[in-house]
Protein backbone atom coordinates (compact mmCIF):
# COMPACT_ATOMS: atom_id res chain seq x y z
CA UNK A 1 0.00 0.00 0.00
CA UNK A 2 1.35 3.47 -0.93
CA UNK A 3 2.40 5.67 2.22
CA UNK A 4 0.24 8.86 2.07
CA UNK A 5 2.43 12.42 1.89
CA UNK A 6 1.28 15.71 1.86
CA UNK A 7 3.34 18.51 1.32
CA UNK A 8 2.72 22.12 2.40
CA UNK A 9 4.30 25.26 0.98
CA UNK A 10 3.44 28.54 0.24
CA UNK A 11 4.01 28.82 -3.68
CA UNK A 12 5.87 27.49 -6.57
CA UNK A 13 7.36 31.43 -7.90
CA UNK A 14 11.56 30.88 -8.73
CA UNK A 15 13.50 30.73 -5.97
CA UNK A 16 15.81 28.18 -4.14
CA UNK A 17 13.25 26.96 -1.65
CA UNK A 18 10.66 26.36 -4.43
CA UNK A 19 13.14 24.84 -6.88
CA UNK A 20 14.28 22.34 -4.36
CA UNK A 21 10.88 21.83 -3.61
CA UNK A 22 10.13 21.07 -7.26
CA UNK A 23 13.32 18.44 -7.65
CA UNK A 24 12.19 16.38 -4.76
CA UNK A 25 9.13 15.72 -6.14
CA UNK A 26 10.51 15.43 -9.54
CA UNK A 27 12.72 12.50 -8.16
CA UNK A 28 9.71 10.37 -6.35
CA UNK A 29 8.68 7.25 -6.94
CA UNK A 30 5.38 7.54 -7.67
CA UNK A 31 4.54 3.96 -7.36
CA UNK A 32 5.69 3.81 -3.76
CA UNK A 33 3.69 7.16 -2.36
CA UNK A 34 0.76 8.77 -2.95
CA UNK A 35 1.97 12.96 -2.79
CA UNK A 36 -0.13 15.95 -2.20
CA UNK A 37 0.97 19.65 -2.37
CA UNK A 38 -0.94 22.14 -0.93
CA UNK A 39 0.14 25.50 -1.66
CA UNK A 40 -0.98 28.69 0.88
CA UNK A 41 -0.53 31.46 -1.67
CA UNK A 42 -0.38 31.14 -5.39
CA UNK A 43 0.76 27.95 -7.85
CA UNK A 44 3.16 30.02 -9.28
CA UNK A 45 6.46 29.88 -11.95
CA UNK A 46 6.98 26.34 -11.62
CA UNK A 47 3.47 24.74 -11.41
CA UNK A 48 3.24 23.37 -14.89
CA UNK A 49 6.77 21.45 -13.95
CA UNK A 50 5.24 19.04 -11.31
CA UNK A 51 4.69 15.76 -11.73
CA UNK A 52 1.33 15.18 -13.01
CA UNK A 53 0.94 11.94 -10.42
CA UNK A 54 0.99 14.86 -7.70
CA UNK A 55 -2.29 15.97 -6.15
CA UNK A 56 -2.05 19.86 -6.15
CA UNK A 57 -4.36 22.00 -3.89
CA UNK A 58 -4.45 25.51 -3.39
CA UNK A 59 -6.01 27.41 -0.35
CA UNK A 60 -4.49 30.93 -0.73
CA UNK A 61 -4.37 32.76 2.59
CA UNK A 62 -3.05 35.97 1.10
CA UNK A 63 -5.67 37.87 2.19
CA UNK A 64 -5.41 36.62 5.91
CA UNK A 65 -2.67 39.04 6.35
CA UNK A 66 -1.62 42.82 5.75
CA UNK A 67 -3.55 45.89 7.46
CA UNK A 68 -6.82 44.18 9.15
CA UNK A 69 -9.63 46.93 8.08
CA UNK A 70 -8.40 46.65 4.24
CA UNK A 71 -8.55 42.86 4.33
CA UNK A 72 -12.19 42.57 6.01
CA UNK A 73 -13.22 45.15 3.21
CA UNK A 74 -12.29 42.91 0.45
CA UNK A 75 -13.11 40.02 1.73
CA UNK A 76 -16.47 41.13 2.64
CA UNK A 77 -16.95 42.72 -0.59
CA UNK A 78 -16.26 39.39 -1.89
CA UNK A 79 -18.47 37.85 0.69
CA UNK A 80 -15.47 35.51 1.66
CA UNK A 81 -16.64 34.20 4.75
CA UNK A 82 -13.92 31.29 5.45
CA UNK A 83 -11.22 34.12 5.03
CA UNK A 84 -12.98 36.31 7.56
CA UNK A 85 -12.99 33.30 9.44
CA UNK A 86 -9.30 32.79 9.21
CA UNK A 87 -7.99 36.26 9.24
CA UNK A 88 -10.04 37.16 13.15
CA UNK A 89 -8.17 33.58 14.20
CA UNK A 90 -5.16 35.26 13.42
CA UNK A 91 -5.83 38.13 15.26
CA UNK A 92 -7.48 36.39 18.32
CA UNK A 93 -3.99 35.17 18.79
CA UNK A 94 -2.57 38.26 18.87
CA UNK A 95 -4.69 39.59 21.28
CA UNK A 96 -4.37 36.51 23.76
CA UNK A 97 -1.17 35.23 22.62
CA UNK A 98 -1.65 31.95 22.32
CA UNK A 99 -1.97 29.19 18.94
CA UNK A 100 -5.57 28.45 18.00
CA UNK A 101 -4.55 27.40 14.66
CA UNK A 102 -6.16 24.17 15.59
CA UNK A 103 -9.32 26.29 14.55
CA UNK A 104 -8.38 26.02 11.06
CA UNK A 105 -8.99 22.51 11.07
CA UNK A 106 -12.31 22.94 9.37
CA UNK A 107 -11.32 24.19 6.46
CA UNK A 108 -8.84 21.59 5.93
CA UNK A 109 -11.30 18.77 6.97
CA UNK A 110 -10.48 17.25 3.13
CA UNK A 111 -6.79 17.22 3.37
CA UNK A 112 -6.75 15.02 6.42
CA UNK A 113 -5.13 11.55 7.81
CA UNK A 114 -2.24 10.91 6.00
CA UNK A 115 0.72 9.18 7.05
CA UNK A 116 3.77 12.19 7.26
CA UNK A 117 3.11 15.86 7.24
CA UNK A 118 5.57 17.75 5.45
CA UNK A 119 5.86 21.46 6.05
CA UNK A 120 8.79 22.94 3.80
CA UNK A 121 9.51 26.29 5.77
CA UNK A 122 8.72 27.60 9.25
CA UNK A 123 6.04 30.41 9.36
CA UNK A 124 2.69 29.79 8.43
CA UNK A 125 3.55 26.86 6.48
CA UNK A 126 4.83 24.71 9.51
CA UNK A 127 2.15 26.44 12.07
CA UNK A 128 -0.59 24.79 9.13
CA UNK A 129 1.37 21.42 9.33
CA UNK A 130 1.90 20.92 12.87
CA UNK A 131 -1.93 22.19 14.22
CA UNK A 132 -4.38 21.54 11.18
CA UNK A 133 -3.32 19.03 9.05
CA UNK A 134 -3.90 15.19 10.49
CA UNK A 135 -1.00 12.79 10.22
CA UNK A 136 0.97 10.10 11.94
CA UNK A 137 4.37 11.50 11.17
CA UNK A 138 5.69 15.31 11.09
CA UNK A 139 8.75 16.44 9.21
CA UNK A 140 9.51 20.20 8.64
CA UNK A 141 12.15 21.72 6.48
CA UNK A 142 14.81 24.36 6.97
CA UNK A 143 16.22 26.40 4.85
CA UNK A 144 17.84 30.08 5.89
CA UNK A 145 21.42 31.05 6.43
CA UNK A 146 20.29 33.37 9.59
CA UNK A 147 18.27 32.81 12.35
CA UNK A 148 17.08 36.35 12.89
CA UNK A 149 14.12 35.85 15.28
CA UNK A 150 13.45 37.64 18.39
CA UNK A 151 12.87 35.99 21.87
CA UNK A 152 9.14 36.08 21.22
CA UNK A 153 9.84 34.74 17.94
CA UNK A 154 11.98 31.56 18.81
CA UNK A 155 9.82 31.02 21.74
CA UNK A 156 7.13 30.32 19.33
CA UNK A 157 8.69 28.72 16.65
CA UNK A 158 10.06 25.81 19.37
CA UNK A 159 6.25 25.12 20.26
CA UNK A 160 5.43 24.32 16.86
CA UNK A 161 8.80 22.38 16.29
CA UNK A 162 7.46 20.07 19.30
CA UNK A 163 4.95 19.01 17.07
CA UNK A 164 7.55 17.97 14.55
CA UNK A 165 9.56 14.16 14.53
CA UNK A 166 11.88 15.83 12.32
CA UNK A 167 13.34 18.85 11.40
CA UNK A 168 15.44 19.10 8.24
CA UNK A 169 18.40 21.39 7.49
CA UNK A 170 19.90 21.74 4.18
CA UNK A 171 23.65 21.62 6.15
CA UNK A 172 25.33 21.14 9.21
CA UNK A 173 25.69 24.68 9.96
CA UNK A 174 22.49 25.57 9.76
CA UNK A 175 21.61 21.89 11.92
CA UNK A 176 24.50 23.63 14.24
CA UNK A 177 22.87 27.13 14.34
CA UNK A 178 19.30 25.56 14.90
CA UNK A 179 20.64 23.79 17.84
CA UNK A 180 22.52 26.92 19.65
CA UNK A 181 19.30 29.46 19.28
CA UNK A 182 16.61 26.85 19.70
CA UNK A 183 17.88 24.07 22.20
CA UNK A 184 16.70 21.35 20.25
CA UNK A 185 17.78 17.52 20.99
CA UNK A 186 20.37 16.72 18.20
CA UNK A 187 18.52 13.57 17.38
CA UNK A 188 15.39 15.63 16.17
CA UNK A 189 17.20 17.94 13.61
CA UNK A 190 18.97 15.33 10.14
CA UNK A 191 20.94 17.07 7.53
CA UNK A 192 19.62 16.76 4.15
CA UNK A 193 21.26 19.12 1.10
CA UNK A 194 19.11 19.81 -1.90
CA UNK A 195 19.30 18.10 -4.95
CA UNK A 196 21.59 19.59 -7.54
CA UNK A 197 20.48 17.24 -10.95
CA UNK A 198 24.21 18.03 -12.55
CA UNK A 199 22.01 16.55 -16.12
CA UNK A 200 19.29 18.57 -15.87
CA UNK A 201 21.59 21.87 -15.82
CA UNK A 202 23.68 20.86 -18.24
CA UNK A 203 21.04 20.39 -20.75
CA UNK A 204 18.91 23.28 -19.79
CA UNK A 205 22.00 25.29 -20.34
CA UNK A 206 22.09 24.43 -24.29
CA UNK A 207 18.97 26.16 -24.60
CA UNK A 208 18.01 30.00 -25.95
CA UNK A 209 18.21 32.32 -23.57
CA UNK A 210 15.67 35.43 -24.00
CA UNK A 211 19.01 37.84 -23.93
CA UNK A 212 21.63 37.43 -25.50
CA UNK A 213 24.96 37.62 -23.37
CA UNK A 214 27.58 38.36 -26.39
CA UNK A 215 30.44 36.69 -26.63
CA UNK A 216 33.06 39.83 -26.83
CA UNK A 217 36.49 38.85 -25.93
CA UNK A 218 37.38 42.22 -24.28
CA UNK A 219 34.79 42.43 -22.06
CA UNK A 220 34.54 40.44 -18.62
CA UNK A 221 30.75 38.79 -18.07
CA UNK A 222 29.77 38.60 -14.60
CA UNK A 223 27.52 36.75 -13.73
CA UNK A 224 24.82 36.74 -10.04
CA UNK A 225 21.70 34.92 -9.19
CA UNK A 226 19.47 35.52 -6.26
CA UNK A 227 16.82 37.17 -4.58
CA UNK A 228 16.92 41.08 -4.79
CA UNK A 229 16.87 41.59 -1.23
CA UNK A 230 19.28 42.97 1.62
CA UNK A 231 20.86 39.83 2.70
CA UNK A 232 21.83 39.10 -0.72
CA UNK A 233 23.90 41.88 -1.05
CA UNK A 234 23.08 42.53 -4.56
CA UNK A 235 23.70 46.27 -4.43
CA UNK A 236 27.51 44.92 -3.60
CA UNK A 237 27.42 44.02 -7.90
CA UNK A 238 26.25 47.23 -8.76
CA UNK A 239 29.17 49.19 -6.29
CA UNK A 240 31.95 47.07 -7.13
CA UNK A 241 31.11 47.36 -11.54
CA UNK A 242 31.33 51.26 -10.33
CA UNK A 243 35.06 50.19 -9.19
CA UNK A 244 36.12 48.47 -11.95
CA UNK A 245 34.88 50.53 -14.29
CA UNK A 246 36.91 53.56 -13.12
CA UNK A 247 39.78 51.11 -12.97
CA UNK A 248 39.08 51.14 -16.89
CA UNK A 249 38.17 47.39 -16.98
CA UNK A 250 35.24 46.58 -19.52
CA UNK A 251 32.29 44.18 -18.07
CA UNK A 252 29.15 43.09 -18.07
CA UNK A 253 27.34 41.98 -15.14
CA UNK A 254 24.08 40.34 -15.58
CA UNK A 255 22.10 40.05 -12.01
CA UNK A 256 18.99 37.49 -12.35
CA UNK A 257 16.04 37.51 -9.85
CA UNK A 258 13.19 39.75 -8.28
CA UNK A 259 12.85 41.32 -5.15
CA UNK A 260 12.13 44.18 -3.01
CA UNK A 261 15.76 45.87 -3.57
CA UNK A 262 14.72 45.92 -7.81
CA UNK A 263 13.96 49.91 -7.68
CA UNK A 264 16.63 50.59 -5.65
CA UNK A 265 19.32 48.66 -7.55
CA UNK A 266 17.71 50.12 -10.98
CA UNK A 267 17.82 53.74 -9.35
CA UNK A 268 21.57 52.86 -8.45
CA UNK A 269 22.81 51.72 -11.71
CA UNK A 270 21.24 55.13 -13.14
CA UNK A 271 22.92 57.39 -11.05
CA UNK A 272 26.30 55.69 -11.24
CA UNK A 273 25.64 55.72 -15.37
CA UNK A 274 26.09 52.11 -15.46
CA UNK A 275 23.09 51.34 -17.90
CA UNK A 276 25.73 49.64 -19.87
CA UNK A 277 27.51 47.76 -17.30
CA UNK A 278 25.38 46.26 -15.23
CA UNK A 279 21.56 44.51 -16.43
CA UNK A 280 18.99 43.50 -14.23
CA UNK A 281 17.14 41.13 -15.97
CA UNK A 282 14.88 39.39 -13.16
CA UNK A 283 13.63 36.44 -12.50
CA UNK A 284 14.22 33.38 -14.45
CA UNK A 285 13.09 29.70 -14.64
CA UNK A 286 16.35 28.68 -16.86
CA UNK A 287 18.96 31.00 -15.48
CA UNK A 288 21.29 28.50 -16.66
CA UNK A 289 21.96 29.76 -20.23
CA UNK A 290 23.38 32.48 -19.01
CA UNK A 291 25.70 31.35 -16.75
CA UNK A 292 26.81 29.23 -19.23
CA UNK A 293 27.88 32.12 -21.02
CA UNK A 294 29.67 34.11 -17.93
CA UNK A 295 33.47 34.15 -17.42
CA UNK A 296 33.17 34.47 -13.96
CA UNK A 297 30.42 33.59 -10.95
CA UNK A 298 29.80 35.98 -8.02
CA UNK A 299 27.87 35.38 -5.50
CA UNK A 300 27.37 38.26 -3.09
CA UNK A 301 25.24 37.47 -0.50
CA UNK A 302 25.85 37.75 2.98
CA UNK A 303 23.58 34.71 4.77
CA UNK A 304 23.40 31.47 2.66
CA UNK A 305 22.24 27.85 4.24
CA UNK A 306 23.87 25.72 1.18
CA UNK A 307 23.83 27.95 -1.63
CA UNK A 308 22.51 25.69 -4.50
CA UNK A 309 23.60 28.53 -7.09
CA UNK A 310 27.59 28.34 -6.42
CA UNK A 311 26.85 24.36 -6.65
CA UNK A 312 25.33 25.02 -10.19
CA UNK A 313 27.84 27.09 -11.36
CA UNK A 314 30.63 24.50 -9.63
CA UNK A 315 28.29 22.01 -12.67
CA UNK A 316 29.15 24.42 -15.44
CA UNK A 317 32.74 24.86 -14.30
CA UNK A 318 32.82 28.27 -13.54
CA UNK A 319 35.33 30.13 -11.60
CA UNK A 320 32.90 31.11 -8.30
CA UNK A 321 33.64 34.11 -6.15
CA UNK A 322 31.26 33.59 -3.14
CA UNK A 323 31.15 35.56 0.14
CA UNK A 324 31.85 33.67 3.38
CA UNK A 325 28.65 32.30 4.78
CA UNK A 326 27.33 28.99 6.34
CA UNK A 327 26.24 27.10 2.83
CA UNK A 328 29.92 28.28 0.81
CA UNK A 329 32.39 27.49 3.50
CA UNK A 330 31.28 23.72 3.52
CA UNK A 331 32.24 22.96 0.50
CA UNK A 332 34.93 25.48 -0.93
CA UNK A 333 38.10 25.02 -0.53
CA UNK A 334 39.59 28.10 -1.33
CA UNK A 335 41.65 28.48 -3.92
CA UNK A 336 41.33 25.44 -5.23
CA UNK A 337 37.46 25.19 -6.37
CA UNK A 338 36.54 29.17 -5.97
CA UNK A 339 37.35 32.25 -3.90
CA UNK A 340 35.52 32.44 -0.47
CA UNK A 341 36.01 35.94 0.39
CA UNK A 342 35.04 38.40 3.17
CA UNK A 343 31.99 40.31 2.44
CA UNK A 344 33.51 43.31 1.35
CA UNK A 345 33.00 45.19 -1.55
CA UNK A 346 36.71 46.23 -1.69
CA UNK A 347 37.34 42.42 -1.17
CA UNK A 348 35.22 41.65 -4.16
CA UNK A 349 36.86 44.27 -6.29
CA UNK A 350 40.17 42.54 -5.35
CA UNK A 351 39.22 38.87 -6.17
CA UNK A 352 37.82 39.94 -9.79
CA UNK A 353 40.78 41.64 -10.66
CA UNK A 354 42.79 38.34 -9.53
CA UNK A 355 41.02 36.27 -11.87
CA UNK A 356 41.05 38.82 -14.96
CA UNK A 357 44.98 39.30 -14.45
CA UNK A 358 45.38 35.75 -12.95
CA UNK A 359 45.19 33.61 -16.06
CA UNK A 360 46.33 30.49 -14.01
CA UNK A 361 44.32 30.68 -10.93
CA UNK A 362 41.29 31.61 -12.89
CA UNK A 363 42.18 28.14 -15.20
CA UNK A 364 42.30 26.53 -12.34
CA UNK A 365 39.17 27.07 -10.79
CA UNK A 366 37.34 25.97 -13.92
CA UNK A 367 39.50 22.79 -14.11
CA UNK A 368 39.15 21.73 -11.00
CA UNK A 369 37.26 18.26 -10.86
CA UNK A 370 34.45 18.62 -8.44
CA UNK A 371 32.78 15.43 -9.37
CA UNK A 372 32.94 13.45 -5.77
CA UNK A 373 31.58 16.86 -3.75
CA UNK A 374 28.80 16.91 -6.34
CA UNK A 375 28.21 13.23 -6.48
CA UNK A 376 27.12 14.42 -2.66
CA UNK A 377 24.05 16.07 -3.67
CA UNK A 378 23.07 14.27 -7.09
CA UNK A 379 19.38 12.50 -7.21
CA UNK A 380 20.32 8.96 -6.30
CA UNK A 381 21.85 10.49 -2.78
CA UNK A 382 19.43 12.70 -1.71
CA UNK A 383 16.87 10.67 -2.27
CA UNK A 384 18.08 7.37 -0.83
CA UNK A 385 18.86 9.77 2.28
CA UNK A 386 14.56 10.77 2.14
CA UNK A 387 13.44 7.42 1.60
CA UNK A 388 15.31 6.57 4.80
CA UNK A 389 14.13 9.39 6.32
CA UNK A 390 10.49 8.54 5.47
CA UNK A 391 11.19 4.86 7.08
CA UNK A 392 12.88 6.06 10.51
CA UNK A 393 10.05 9.29 11.58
Amino acid sequence: MKKKIIFINGHLNVGGVEKSLLDLLKNIDYSKFDITLLLLEEKGDYINEVPIEVNIVTFSLNEAFGPFLDSIKKLLKAKDFKLIYIRLVFILEKILKINLKFLLKPYFIKLDNYDIVISYRPGIVSEIGAFVIKGKKRITWWHHGEFNLNKSESETLKKVYKKFNKVIAVSKGTKEMLLENLKLFSEKIDVIPNIIDKNCILKQSLEKSEENIKNNLKEIKIVSIGRLSKEKGMENCVYASKTLKELGYKIKWYLIGDGKEYEFLYKEISKYKLENEVFLLGKKKNPFPYLKNADIYVHPSYVESMSITVLEAMVLKKPIIAFNSIGPSEYINHKKNGLLIKPTQKELVKNIINLVENKKLCEDLKTFNNHELLEKYSQIEIIKKIYNLFERV
